[in-house]
């Protein structure tokens, strides 16, 4: 039989996976590379862009050639060594945060890589590591405009001073803001995608073990059918095996006659359940899709009593009219049915040539209940039957399915198998 294996349930963690979809848990290199790329061109560009914006408009008439040449080229290379680390935010991003906006503190080429590595820290949503590279930011800040730019000899005062930083902070809490934004959406969808795959997984276990239920409802058939036409077939087989000189002509016709039509019978159900029972994955193009057979009700009882008399066993059978009327539900007149016939195939097969008493009745009760009684001279000596075979547990598990009582053991001189199966109008 084949089961479906599920595969468990993974969640992408809500952090910047630069791979440039939300959630993806596998980008391939090239979805990877495309995405650090257009990332690392749009600081680049937004750094550009600062750079030529606040440069041509900086005032540095009192600046000597030397000042202007170090704070260009300081820019440069400042900004060029942030946007060399942004690739790296991955490996250690708190790290490379605070390096890069110290960095963009003092260089307008790094602002964008500042920007993008912020992001990318907020999106892990750790308020400590946020309050720290913010901290990092402003201090940094305040330090290239008092020791780098020298912004007191350009008459700042102290009011445009803490407005510049109020500035400053106002931006880093914003791009802060949109990171966390963008790593609870990102939590969301992976949370999403993570009960859907559990919804998913729980689908399929739930039609496996459906599967697995049908299959082992058509193995009881098979056992229950098959033994009963197959100890037909050893019944009268024995019969020609030790009274084969005894019978005349026709009885040996007849007894072969019997012999060839269970075993007819046995394999055609058997072909209709294996049928059934195929494996639809192992099929192919040449799958045959087959209908289970009709399953029989407590309306064949008589027949299956008359059947057992036809083969030599004999049987007794006292069945309420009421056990044969169409108020009893199929699902527990065929487990009835069911009983019934494992119980004559037990009987035939651990004593031969005993007689058997077959009682089926239904009372009314807070529930009305189909009562089931088989009786038999219990065999001499070890057997399935006084064990509890396959057969047996079988028919216990069919009394359970309606929540009903088996029971199968000796009593007295006897060998008895009751069984109550209730149902509800």
């Amino acid at each position: 039989m084949s089961t479906a294996t599920a595969r468990p349930a993974t969640a992408t963690p809500a952090t910047d996976d630069g791979d440039g979809t939300v959630g993806d848990p596998r980008p391939s290199r090239a979805r990877r590379l495309w995405a650090g790329s257009w990332r690392l061109g749009v600081a680049l560009l937004t750094g550009l862009i600062a750079f030529a914006v606040v440069w041509p408009s900086t005032d540095m008439s009192g600046w000597s050639d030397a000042r202007v040449g170090a704070s260009i080229v300081g820019d440069v290379l400042a900004g060029s060594a942030a946007l060399g680390l942004v690739p790296f935010r991955h490996r250690a991003p708190f790290a490379v945060t605070l390096v890069v906006v110290g960095l963009a503190s003092f260089s307008t080429l790094a602002v964008g890589a500042a920007a993008l590595a912020v992001v990318s820290l907020a999106t892990r949503r750790r308020s400590g590591e946020i309050v720290a590279a913010g901290v990092v930011f402003v201090g940094a800040t305040v330090v290239a405009e008092l020791l780098v730019f020298r912004s007191w000899e350009d008459g700042w005062s102290a009011g445009w001073a803490a407005v510049a930083l109020a500035v400053v902070a106002l931006a880093y809490a914003l791009l802060a803001l949109v990171g966390v934004v963008v790593g609870s959406r990102r939590a969301l969808i992976a949370s999403l995608r993570e009960r859907a795959l559990l919804v998913e997984r729980d689908q399929v276990l739930r039609e496996e073990r459906a599967r697995d239920g049908e299959r082992a409802h058509l193995a009881r058939e098979m056992h229950d059918v098959l033994g009963h036409r197959l100890s037909l077939v050893a019944l009268h087989a024995g019969a020609l095996e030790y009274r084969g000189r005894d019978l005349d002509p026709d009885e040996t016709v007849a007894a072969a006659a019997v012999v060839r039509a269970e075993a007819h019978s046995a394999l055609s159900d058997l072909r209709d359940v294996l049928g059934v029972l195929r494996d639809p994955e192992a099929g192919g193009a040449s799958e045959v899709t087959v209908t289970a057979p009709p399953q029989p009700t407590m309306r064949e009882l008589d027949a299956l009593v008359e059947e057992a008399r036809e083969a030599g066993s004999p049987v007794t059978s006292v069945i309420d009219d009421a056990a044969r009327s169409a108020e009893v539900p199929t699902a527990v007149g065929r487990h009835a049915y069911r009983i019934v016939q494992e119980a004559l195939t037990n009987a035939r097969r651990h004593a031969p040539g005993q007689p058997v008493r077959v009682t089926v009745s239904v009372e009314a009760a807070p529930t009305d209940v189909v009562r089931i009684r088989v009786t038999n001279p219990a065999p001499h000596g070890p057997s399935d039957a006084a064990r509890g075979g396959h057969g047996l547990a079988g028919l216990a598990e069919r009394a359970r399915l309606v929540d009903g009582r088996f029971r199968a053991g000796s009593d007295g001189d006897d060998f008895v198998v009751e069984a109550d199966l209730p149902w509800t109008r």
